[in-house]
């Protein structure tokens, strides 16, 4: 679509609308990697509602994973600051920033690596949020009380590991809290139900084959091996190489931990187009992470954080099968019917 500034403010009521309210203190984190047309229509659209935007750019962080500079770190951590937007080209749902963000009961919206393209009226900001958390609540609950995952698929992915203990949630545009008495948030465009397995358990072979962080689309699928909950290879083409060089880059045994989260996508209005913000969140595909996970409970902190989808993963909670082909089992057709 040809950008429009009144349309994407309009479209960036949402997020807010869900999240804030008239009076809030609106921190926007940016970079210089991201239209600027984004973060224009975030604070006209702060502005409609009655909030006051505050719009800090920086240059873009090193990796994904990175912490902004300190002084914009500071002014997120105020007092004064209600909700903090993460509109940056790199994902930092999995830096310190948001381990800090929620030990001090902060809120905040991820929004790390948004184009203007996916705020288009029948895009992935368009899909119905309250019933895609619906949705995601039912496969958040069958993590929550199953003891062990399982991951297929025809491409040649096979993974087990176990969530004995681990909180499934629900992450759909809707406020979170992440840890009880913590702070809490969500993403925007959104839409997954995930479970953090349990550090060294996992086991078996993921290949990716539709979209990784830092590779954009794949071309030649990317076959990780997991042994012992840590991965010992990556074999493919270009997009593994490009793995294999961050990990040699920013050593760190941690890095290498797997898998850091297991995924559900819930949007239906997700067509791929090679960034991880929308195409992770693909209706009945899958995304699984490895490195950090103490965002989402776990144990592990890592420099790194990566993340690579499955298009349609067969994924089975002790036996319930909760995705096969591209569809949600557990989806009473509410939530796929809006599929293009």
């Amino acid at each position: 679509m040809t950008a429009d500034l009144a349309q994407l403010t309009r479209i960036l009521r949402k997020p807010l609308e869900l999240n804030a309210k008239t009076g809030d203190r609106i921190l926007i984190m940016t970079d210089t990697n991201m239209d600027p047309l984004l973060w224009q229509g975030l604070r006209n659209a702060a502005n409609e509602l009655g909030m006051e935007p505050l719009v800090t750019i920086m240059n873009p962080r090193a990796t994904h994973s990175t912490n902004p500079p300190d002084a914009i770190r500071a002014a997120a951590m105020s007092d004064d600051v209600d909700l903090t937007l993460y509109l940056t080209s790199t994902a930092m749902a999995h830096a310190s920033i948001t381990d800090e963000f929620i030990d001090r009961g902060k809120r905040f919206i991820l929004m790390e690596e948004l184009t203007p393209s996916m705020l288009s009226d029948d895009g992935p900001a368009s899909a119905d949020y309250f019933a895609l958390n619906a949705l995601g609540q039912k496969i958040a609950a069958v993590f929550s009380a199953g003891s062990r995952v399982h991951v297929t698929c025809p491409n040649g992915t096979d993974l087990t590991a176990s969530i004995e203990g681990r909180a499934g949630r629900s992450i759909a545009g809707l406020p979170l809290i992440m840890r009880p008495g913590g702070g809490g948030g969500c993403a925007f465009p959104d839409g997954e139900a995930h479970v953090c397995p349990v550090e060294g358990t996992g086991n078996g072979v993921i290949v990716f084959d539709v979209t990784a962080h830092n590779v954009g689309l794949i071309e030649t699928p990317m076959r990780l091996v997991v042994e012992n909950g840590w991965v010992t290879s990556i074999e493919g083409g270009r997009e593994a190489q490009v793995w294999r060089d961050l990990l040699a880059r920013f050593e760190d045994r941690n890095n290498s931990n797997c898998p850091a989260e297991i995924a559900i996508g819930l949007n239906p209005r997700v067509t791929p187009t090679g960034s991880m913000r929308t195409d992770k969140k693909m209706y009945g595909s899958s995304h699984i992470g490895m490195g950090d996970t103490m965002a989402l409970g776990g144990t592990c902190h890592a420099r790194l954080r990566l993340e690579g989808v499955i298009r349609k993963p067969e994924i089975s909670v002790d036996g319930q099968v909760l995705t096969r082909g591209g569809d949600i089992l557990l989806d009473d057709g509410t939530v796929g019917s809006m599929r293009g």
